[in-house]
């Protein structure tokens, strides 16, 4: 054919018949734009998703450090005013572990410092628990498409998960926390999975849910190896407690 656009002789414009091809031409077309759209907007909308599921992962990292403070909080009623000059960002666990040495080895900068990332916790979680909750949100919204009864079930789904993750650790709600994550990383690459086979016929999406699914599952490893060490410091202060 040579790359030449064929043309076909249909018959007459006054034939009805021929009046029926063109409508149904026009109707094809008219959807394949209309789905072609659907799966771009599809794919923006995602975007803004994954940057919040990205925040998530990111301050996985933290997490086991954040339920240390958390637990030291627990125990002590003991409240330091802010300095300008006292970091309240998260420490790294090695950190933290070397300022507990220090503290209870009765230096007084190193308590100072341990009771400013303990009066600290609290507003990191509730900043944590807000991210999930608004991913939370987006996901289902889109994963849903706006169907009330589905976005319920998928409620239910993430509430039944992350309670199986909890396991025997039932009872501390920053655990719970975690595990919401895990379960909704987890429909988030369910989500991308599904999204790649309904795009196959559009080079576009279909490129960018492939990257969108292999990131998906990266960021349920990380965020599901994070609840692992989570959930070992829980099982370890549970045990510190009855000694």
């Amino acid at each position: 054919m040579g790359g030449k656009l064929q043309k076909r002789y249909v018959g007459r414009l006054s034939n009805p018949i021929v009046g029926v091809l063109i409508r149904e031409e026009q109707l094809r077309k008219a959807e394949e734009a209309a789905r072609g759209s659907a799966l771009i907007e599809e794919v923006e909308t995602a975007k803004n998703g994954e940057s919040q599921l990205v925040q998530i992962a990111r301050s996985s990292d933290g997490w086991k450090v954040l339920l240390r403070l958390s637990n030291l909080q627990l125990r002590s009623t003991a409240t330091f005013p802010m300095s300008k000059n006292t970091t309240t960002d998260l420490p790294k666990l090695q950190e933290l572990t070397r300022v507990c040495r220090l503290a209870n080895d009765g230096d007084q900068a190193a308590n100072k410092q341990l009771y400013q990332w303990v009066n600290a916790a609290p507003g990191l979680i509730d900043q944590s628990i807000n991210a999930l909750a608004l991913a939370r949100e987006t996901l289902l919204a889109t994963f849903a498409s706006e169907s009330a009864e589905t976005v319920a079930l998928l409620r239910v789904k993430l509430e039944r998960e992350a309670d199986e993750l909890v396991g025997t650790a039932e009872g501390d709600p920053l655990l719970k926390h975690y595990a919401e994550a895990v379960a909704l990383a987890k429909m988030d690459v369910m989500r991308c999975s599904l999204a790649r086979m309904r795009a196959d016929s559009d080079l576009y999406t279909m490129r960018y849910w492939e990257g969108a699914l292999e990131r998906s599952q990266k960021r349920w490893e990380r965020i599901h190896k994070a609840f692992r060490k989570a959930r070992a410091e829980h099982a370890n202060a549970k045990n510190k407690r009855r000694r």
